[in-house]
């Protein structure tokens, strides 16, 4: 079990999800968790877990090196592409948990090799690991996937999908990743091993788009259109939004089925991953708070 825990990525969705679990179990009562937050990031979401924040960028290992203290347990979140960083910056730690991604398996995007050289990077550094494959991850009104569905279904009677939705997703709920997080935390057996994380069912991008109509009870027209325009219009907007609502990597993704097997995650960790439509009734329910919140600012 952990003396002490360095967190990268905490102030993010699955960070959030993972400090909830940690500061409400008993097996990690009393343990020093120190949290990277980059200057100007959103700290201040921290406050209420009672961990120390350090000011830091996990892109950087002088920057880590200025703030890590020896904790033995590292947990990177914030992005396996920093993985060289938190290597050289977190030297010294007897236990890594990183969290990298099911795009490792894609055949048409450009980074994939990039997370595969990470993933090698550490299985090679001699520290004691485990790696965790999300696949897309949703869960809460900030997630940059499932609620900009439930949004759009919400908010329009007319919903566009590129290639008719025929592609396959497993999405996982940001809460059963954090999950898992910890689960690889209390088991040893993890240790030198690389686990799938998928979500606890898979399904089409129009069945997904069926669970969440369904739920709203709201009647939509699905518009299909050739994935080439989808393409060729996300790139667009990419060059004229500082903030694009979708990005074109993400719609060439299209072209892949994204469905895996997490037997091995169930096996050593216990992973039992919730089926989509519970995540998003959830999602729904936290998506409307959220929204009435802001309305009575």
């Amino acid at each position: 079990m952990a003396n002490a825990i360095f967190i990268t990525g905490a102030t993010g969705n699955t960070g959030q999800a993972l400090l909830r679990l940690l500061v409400s179990d008993d097996a990690f009562r009393g343990v020093p968790i120190t949290c990277l937050c980059r200057p100007g990031g959103r700290g201040e979401r921290l406050l209420s877990f009672g961990v120390k924040i350090a000011g830091g960028d996990a892109s950087n290992a002088e920057s880590l090196k200025k703030v890590y203290q020896g904790e033995p347990t590292v947990i990177h979140i914030s992005s396996i592409f920093h993985t060289s960083a938190v290597l050289e910056g977190c030297r010294g730690m007897k236990r890594l948990i990183a969290v990298s991604s099911t795009r490792l398996f894609s055949k048409t995007w450009e980074r994939s090799r990039e997370i595969e050289a990470a993933e090698r990077e550490i299985e090679r550094s001699g520290v004691p690991y485990t790696i965790l494959r999300p696949t897309m991850i949703y869960g809460n009104s900030e997630d940059r996937n499932i609620s900009k569905f439930i949004r759009l279904i919400r908010k329009y009677p007319i919903v566009p999908l590129p290639g008719g939705g025929k592609s396959i997703f497993q999405p996982v709920h940001v809460d059963d990743l954090a999950g898992c997080i910890v689960a690889a935390l209390k088991t040893p057996a993890s240790t030198g091993k690389s686990y799938d994380v998928p979500g606890g069912s898979a399904h089409t991008l129009r069945e997904i788009v069926d669970i969440i109509s369904g739920i709203l009870k709201k009647k939509v027209l699905i518009v299909p259109f050739p994935l080439v325009l989808a393409e060729a219009a996300a790139g667009f907007q990419e060059k004229l939004l500082a903030r694009p609502f979708i990005h074109r990597e993400q719609i060439e993704r299209l072209r892949e089925d994204k469905q895996y097997d997490f037997s091995e995650a169930a096996k050593d960790l216990g992973y039992t991953p919730r089926e989509l439509r519970a995540g998003i009734e959830q999602e729904i329910r936290e998506i409307a708070l959220a929204d009435d919140r802001l309305s009575h600012r």
